[in-house]
């Protein structure tokens, strides 16, 4: 008899019954992940020489992070696979680098592009956080989203430029805030830190006197948007 009360204990408390009689443990060991929505239209120099390259960098950091990468690049980003990666893998990080409108994030289907995310499917976003280098969405999309209860969301509420001869300083302070939140910092210190890096980069564009980028640089920073929760972490 008392062996077989000891075998129960045993039972009551190994890996294999607390998985299977509690499965909310299993979410301590759940692998966080992004998803990654980056076209590359042929002849847009935007996508084809700024922000697929650009992407590509956060995407390699997320890795040695241990985060999980679902990485729809190029006619990958259609809508249809945006829709059902973010409904089957539910990604907490949503990561978008391409154009944007008021109200759409764009992706690209046979070499075209088309809304991957607007008012339509806005829901998608709900309970995740939200980082886009892209045109102008955190003035419309973004509010939508997080009226949609996405948690946190970063993007522009104006154009957002690129000068293709200061190709590197311009994706050193687009990625800065993305970089933040891969290294785990929250939505407000990511802000910060993009805002930050922004005006580093101006002040060297400033300095080489490349009068023109700089004023580029710093319209950028000044369009740069945080919406939804200051301590909404990616991950």
């Amino acid at each position: 008899m008392m062996k077989l009360e000891i075998a129960k204990i045993e039972d009551l408390w190994s890996i294999e019954h607390v998985l299977t009689k509690f499965p909310w443990w299993r979410y301590l060991f759940k692998r966080s992940k992004m998803i990654m929505i980056r076209p590359k239209k042929p002849g847009d120099a935007y996508t084809e020489q700024f922000s697929y390259d650009a992407a590509e960098l956060v995407k390699n950091m997320a890795i040695t992070k241990n985060i999980g990468v679902i990485d729809l690049g190029g006619n990958a980003a259609s809508r249809e696979k945006v829709t059902a990666n973010i409904s089957e893998e539910d990604p907490e990080f949503v990561c978008h680098y391409d154009h944007g409108g008021t109200y759409t994030l764009w992706g690209q289907e046979d070499n075209a592009l088309e809304a991957a995310i607007d008012t339509n499917n806005v829901d998608l976003l709900k309970g995740r956080v939200v980082s886009t280098v892209s045109c102008l969405s955190a003035g419309g999309l973004g509010p939508a989203a997080i009226s949609a209860c996405a948690r946190a969301y970063l993007g522009y509420d104006d154009l957002h430029w690129v000068h293709l001869w200061y190709l590197d300083e311009f994706t050193e302070a687009s990625n800065e805030a993305n970089y933040a939140l891969l290294e785990g910092d929250t939505f407000g210190v990511a802000y910060k830190r993009g805002y930050e890096k922004y005006t580093e980069k101006w002040q060297d564009l400033v300095a080489l006197g490349a009068d023109y980028a700089a004023a580029l640089m710093l319209h950028d920073r000044d369009h740069f948007v945080r919406l939804g929760d200051y301590y909404a972490t990616a991950y």
